[in-house]
């Protein structure tokens, strides 16, 4: 926590509001200050300000409409109270502004003017009515007419919920009677209708109960079949939202907290200053983060220096535009330290909740004390003062809007109505409840334990590793304790069977010495037991290891694992000094959280992982099972340069020497007696095998056949797939007699080689085995720490892609008009309901529209002006429709309604410029997993056009060909890199996967099974 964090340290902000000239300045300055917590002089100062600009802007201009707006957010209720009166002035020129920012602020003097709206046809009303009192104001049933077919779904949803509020939840119920007539609301990102629903709060105490007893009944009704599946999410996303038991994965609703410095990492850890940041931010053309992303970055300071420093980067030549962009990183930094701002990693989880609106200051006694002497002299409506109006409310409360059509009773307006709205959530998961009416703050339904560690040394803890001597690191997870170094990060709450978790717990550790790296070692492994009861505490796991006598700060990467999976990851990290040396002054060991595998799974469905791998910054990190081990992978640099050229070259020259020779691509078997081929491989395999010679000398041994690999350095590509572990080749090897019938197979043993008992060390080898290369032979899947917490990951009760009953596809032109007309016949066979796209124009209309399970994109990736793009479409047409520059790409391109899972996306093609600044599709495929796809299929480096088609071709028949219910997208994607490398397709080495290889892909028993190479 910001210890020294006061409200004052909000006036330079208030100054700024109250002098500058230009109102809309003003208005994004008053804005910033109330991201922090205020005290209510600040609120007065805050209105004072608004209401400047109210009275020195003319009416109907947006200044004063926008100030007006501002002005209902700020939580005084004499303010509130005069706003109450000018909506209902018919003089006043922008009453329209005033009370559509009441209704958005749910303030019940709308209530009548919401409802006459109805009789009208304004059926969008409901949403706003929802959360404002009906029941307290004498509005009945027959107040509310039924929406027609043509006002939509939603509206019938949000009318339910207004009969809710007056006990009848005969609609309410009959909205979630079907899967197929469930509103749009439901259809997306479920943190979005959380936020939607959860502004309805509070809600009355009968409409509660009703809520929590649907849910304690809704998991039988689900499993007995008497509600489907959709109805059942959408259902549980209401009661938990509505009622506040729960957050949109059904875990507990975090409320904000006091502002804090935030600590981040890798990217998103830079070395510069809050005011460097908010510099470049403003002056960068086409920044690498967004404002909400800098705003985190700020938020690694204190309030008390990151408001002057932002402050002092505002100055007379910067353009409105900039200005107002200054003070809204104040607040998104603000937000960021109170635990409301979306996580600074797209997609990793969501905001603090919104919660129930904050009650209105009653102000009057304090404005009744100061109100002048005149306060009884009459006053037109734009004079506001916060005094006198303060004063002036403590002796009548305002007229009702009265309607001719609508028999109200009177509407009491002296009430204190939460104000603000809540904060929109951008996550995703689905965790069923088992709380029953259990309420959410419940300690045993929250998940509040983190790792806890002490550091021994004979059986002594101290705040420091002891030198030259052996250490233990004793550590356990739960709850946190006085005086005891704990995580700073809570454990991810996952659905834990009754009987627990057995946890795999390994070490491994980096020195420094003044402040840098200067060797690392392994450690051990050990085990805990993680109780389901999330108030039981973990048994001990000690973890002993020697320290060098000459380094001065140690870090210890703790990692647990289940199944092989991260489970949670922290580094301990403390100083090194000798034996004796007292505690005293030493602060206790910082404990921080790395990375975790976020996902809510049911844990115990999924395959074992063999190894959990990390890389980055400057090492590679083992976990085993057997003890953390750590390797210097040294520069694979020369790797990854000679794929990108020689697999381009190589393969333009076969598919010439084909087509001289009328063989068609696909037809004919990859011929092993080719030069070209012979020379490829061997190269690479030599390549391949230096790189696991390297890591072997340092004690690497193989970690198995299924691999999750972590990269926390997104600056480096680390090339585990071409690790060659089959001896190192002599020049002109040729490929061993077993090649064939080992690409056929899903097997990881080769007929000859594995019989001959082929040697993995470093002396020559008389053949080249395909199955030595781990692209080839194991299933690795990808993840930046970054997005370990993406939209797009299996959850519990979703393990399954959606069914692949449509696809979208473009291609450009430089793609063969035959591997086009191919792959438009191979659409047309595998799916339903295939879309082709001409442009980037129709490529977005068609998301929007339908939001396909598979997406195919054979796209030209080059360089324009130093920025690079991706070119679908017919050469002939204008740029904008075929070019999407890399800053272009977002939501729209992929998932523009957040649909969860999110697409499959085959993002494949050519790649003809030598100076593209990447190699291949690698970081375009990260990017657009950001963008809640689920799988996302690349390449790192250049390929021919003409192959893109064929292997979309052979990927659509092998999903069309999934007959098993937990087929898993890895093992495909081996399978399609075996055959088609059977088969002379030499682009496959490059495949990169993105994404969890464990989605399972959903069965289509109709399809015929694939048949071998």
């Amino acid at each position: 926590m910001d210890d020294d964090f006061d409200s004052t340290l909000v006036e330079p902000l208030l100054q700024l509001a109250h002098a500058d000239p230009e109102p809309r300045v003003s208005l994004a300055a008053l804005e910033a200050a109330t991201h922090l917590p205020l005290e209510q002089q600040h609120w007065h100062s805050i209105a004072d300000s608004a209401w400047r600009v109210v009275f020195a802007e003319p009416a109907g201009s947006p200044a004063r409409r926008e100030a007006l707006a501002f002005a209902a957010r700020v939580p005084l209720r004499s303010l509130r109270e005069h706003l109450r009166g000018m909506a209902k002035d018919d003089d006043e020129p922008d009453r329209d502004a005033i009370a559509d920012a009441l209704a958005a602020v749910a303030d019940p003097s709308r209530i009548a003017p919401l409802v006459a709206g109805l009789a009208s046809g304004h059926m969008e009303n409901y949403r706003l009515l929802a959360a404002m009192p009906l029941e307290d104001r004498g509005v009945s049933a027959t107040d509310l007419p039924a929406p027609g077919a043509q006002d939509g779904d939603d509206a019938r949803f949000w009318r339910a919920l207004c009969l809710a509020r007056l006990d009848d939840f005969t609609e309410l119920d009959s909205v979630f009677a079907s899967d197929d007539t469930l509103p749009p609301l439901f259809w997306g990102d479920p943190w979005s209708a959380h936020a939607a629903i959860e502004a309805v709060r509070p809600v009355p105490d009968a409409m509660h109960d009703h809520l929590l007893a649907v849910l304690a009944r809704l998991d039988a009704d689900e499993a007995a079949g008497r509600i489907g599946g959709g109805a059942a999410r959408a259902l549980r996303l209401t009661a938990w939202a509505a009622t506040g038991t729960a957050d949109a994965e059904g875990g507990p609703i975090r409320p904000p907290h006091a502002p804090r410095p935030v600590v981040l990492f890798g990217e998103l850890d830079p070395a510069a200053t809050a005011a460097e940041l908010a510099e470049r931010q403003l002056q960068a053309a086409a920044p690498q983060f967004d404002d909400a992303q800098v705003g985190w970055m700020i938020a690694r300071e204190r309030v008390r220096d990151y408001i002057p420093a932002l402050l002092a980067v505002d100055r007379p030549d910067l353009a409105p535009e900039a200005r107002i962009r200054l003070m809204q990183l104040i607040g998104f930094a603000a937000d960021a330290q109170t635990g409301r701002a979306l996580s600074p990693y797209r997609g990793a989880g969501p905001s603090a909740g919104g919660g129930e609106r904050p009650t209105l200051i009653d102000d009057a006694p304090h404005a009744a004390a100061a109100a002048p002497a005149a306060a009884g002299a009459a006053q037109d409506s734009d004079d506001f003062d916060v005094a006198e109006c303060e004063a002036d409310a403590g002796g009548a409360v305002l007229e009702d809007f009265a309607l001719d059509d609508v028999d109200f009773a009177d509407l009491d307006l002296d009430e204190a109505e939460p104000v603000s709205r809540g904060g929109r959530h951008l996550a995703t998961g689905h965790v069923p409840s088992s709380m029953g009416t259990t309420q959410a703050d419940d300690s045993d339904q929250q998940e509040n334990r983190r790792v806890n560690a002490l550091l021994l040394h004979d059986e002594h803890t101290h705040h420091y590793f002891v030198a030259g001597a052996s250490n233990t690191v004793r550590c356990w997870i739960g709850l946190p304790q006085p005086g005891i170094p704990t995580a700073n990060g809570k454990i991810q709450k996952v659905k834990i069977p009754p009987e627990g978790l057995k946890l795999v717990v390994e070490l491994c550790w980096i020195g420094k010495r003044d402040g840098q790296p200067d060797r690392h070692g392994n450690g051990p492994a050990g085990g805990l037991h993680l109780p389901a009861k999330r108030t039981a505490r973990s048994e001990d796991c000690d973890l002993s290891f020697d320290v060098p006598a000459d380094i001065d700060r140690l870090e210890a990467d703790i990692v647990f694992t289940f199944m092989g999976k991260v489970f949670e990851a922290v580094r301990v990290s403390a100083p090194v000094l000798p034996a004796g040396t007292a505690d005293d002054g030493l602060a206790e060991p910082s404990i921080k959280v790395q990375f975790g595998q976020r996902e809510v799974i049911h844990l115990q469905e999924r395959t074992p992982v063999s190894a959990t791998l990390t890389f980055g910054p400057g090492y590679m990190q083992m976990f085993d099972g057997s003890g953390g081990k750590i390797f210097d992978l040294g520069n694979t640099t020369p790797l990854t340069t000679f794929l990108n050229e020689q697999l381009f070259l190589k393969e333009a020259s076969l598919v010439r020497r084909r087509s001289q020779q009328g063989v068609q691509e696909g037809e004919a078997l990859l011929d092993v007696d080719d030069p070209d081929v012979i020379e490829l491989f061997g190269n690479l395999a030599r390549h391949g095998a230096a790189l696991y010679q390297k890591l072997r000398g340092q004690g690497f041994s193989d970690p198995g056949d299924r691999i999750q690999l972590i990269n926390k350095d997104e600056s480096r590509y680390v090339p585990l797939e071409f690790v060659y572990d089959r001896g190192f080749p002599r020049k002109g090897a040729r490929f061993c007699s077993g090649w064939h019938e080992a690409l056929a197979g899903d097997g990881c043993r080769c007929p000859s080689c594995d019989a001959a008992g082929a040697s993995p060390g470093g002396s020559w080898s008389e053949t080249i085995c395909p199955l030595g290369f781990w692209a080839i032979r194991k299933v690795i899947e990808r993840f930046d720490s970054a997005h370990m917490q993406d939209l797009s990951l299996p959850a519990w009760r979703r393990r399954d892609l959606r069914p692949l009953d449509a696809a979208l596809c473009a291609s450009t032109d430089r793609v063969p008009e035959k591997e086009r007309t191919d792959l438009r016949k191979a659409l047309a066979e595998s799916i339903a309901a295939p879309t082709i796209a001409a442009d980037w124009d129709e490529w977005e209309r068609a998301l929007a529209a339908k939001s396909p399970p598979l997406l195919i994109l054979l796209a030209h990736h080059d360089l324009d002006a130093g920025l690079d793009y991706l070119e679908i479409g017919d050469k002939a047409l204008d740029e904008h429709r075929r070019w999407r520059y890399r800053p272009q790409l977002n939501e729209a391109l992929i998932n523009p309604a957040a649909i969860e899972p999110g697409p499959i996306v085959l993002l494949l093609g050519c790649m003809t410029a030598t100076d593209v600044a990447e190699t291949g599709y690698g970081s375009l495929a990260s990017n657009f997993k950001d963008f809640h796809a689920s799988l996302v299929l690349g390449t790192m480096a250049k390929v021919l056009g003409r192959h893109a088609g064929p292997l979309a071709c052979e990927l659509l028949a092998e999903l069309a060909a999934v007959n098993t219910p937990d087929a898993d997208f890895g093992s495909v994607l081996r399978r399609v890199r075996r055959r088609m490398l059977a088969h002379g397709f030499l682009m496959v080495l490059a495949l990169v996967a993105m994404g969890d290889a464990e989605w399972h892909l959903p069965a289509r028993h109709r399809s015929p099974a694939p048949t071998p190479p």
